[in-house]
């Protein structure tokens, strides 16, 4: 009888748990990946502690704008971001890099015309003496593209940047392996003269973790555990495979020449990223 009532009371108490609530920015399917995979660690912890809500926040607002929220924790709560020094000091992070490398590796959007110019590309000095990319300016990684000199023309809005390079305002625009063709994809009619270049590849080290408030300590160790779990259980791997094995398939590394740029701006301490789920061998330059 005590132990029936010991089991209905825990039932109660569970039922009356308040649920860890999970605020971050979605304004467009780019995001649909990571917000599964945050679903998923919190479902593996879900047991352990309690339940979950999420509350994906679709106004537009700045990428300053988010990162000051995320740092008063106020609107928002977490967030994915490429790691740097200064992201490690604002907030806490979850080293377990959840695009398992894909980010760093770079594949050249390029307008049609110039392809031929492309595919007699042979050096990264080459690249850096003979085009001019195109980027975010607000994006952490154009740091990198300067810092390693390569002639870059910025824009601070995103569609613009599709738009510049389809009227030749650069030559070329790099893409994350994970979203060059899904842009392509949803910009078919209206810049049906952009391609992928299928010659060159850019690497620098740059995983992706997610990231909460300094405070948010139990939350921080929930999604880790979480996503260890998945990780050993092998949810977090067919989830990723999920979303990127088009992506993959079509960068087909192996045939493509390899320019390495330098990161100085990760900590110094930053793990190493296993990339062995996906990355083949390809020659290096």
């Amino acid at each position: 009888y005590k132990t029936l009532i010991a089991t209905l009371v825990f039932i109660f108490s569970s039922s009356l748990a308040e649920s860890t609530v999970l605020k971050y920015v979605q304004n467009n399917d780019k995001q649909n990946y990571q917000s599964a995979l945050l679903k998923l660690a919190l479902e593996m912890t879900s047991k352990t502690d309690g339940p979950f809500i999420l509350k994906p926040q679709s106004q537009e607002m700045s990428h300053a704008r988010m990162l000051l929220y995320l740092e008063e924790g106020t609107r928002i709560n977490i967030s994915h971001l490429a790691a740097s020094k200064d992201r490690e000091d604002r907030f806490l992070s979850i080293k377990i890099p959840i695009l398992r490398g894909l980010l760093g590796y770079r594949v050249l959007m390029i307008n049609e015309k110039n392809k031929d110019n492309f595919a007699s590309i042979q050096s990264l000095e080459q690249l850096k003496t003979k085009f001019v990319a195109g980027f975010g300016t607000h994006w952490a990684d154009m740091s990198i593209l300067n810092d390693n000199n390569i002639p870059v023309i910025g824009s601070t809005n995103y569609n613009t940047l599709f738009t510049m390079l389809s009227r030749n305002r650069f030559d070329y625009f790099p893409r994350g392996v994970n979203e060059g063709w899904r842009e392509l994809d949803a910009r078919e009619a209206s810049h049906p003269n952009l391609i992928i270049d299928k010659n060159i590849a850019l690497y620098y080290p740059y995983p992706v973790y997610f990231y909460v408030n300094k405070k948010n300590i139990a939350l921080a160790d929930r999604i880790e555990r979480g996503l260890n779990i998945a990780l050993k259980n092998g949810k977090f791997k067919k989830l990723f495979f999920k979303y990127h094995k088009n992506s993959i398939d079509k960068l087909k590394l192996n045939t493509r020449k390899l320019f390495t740029l330098k990161n100085s701006f990760l900590p110094d301490d930053t793990p190493i990223v296993d990339t062995s789920w996906w990355l083949g061998n390809f020659p290096e330059n």
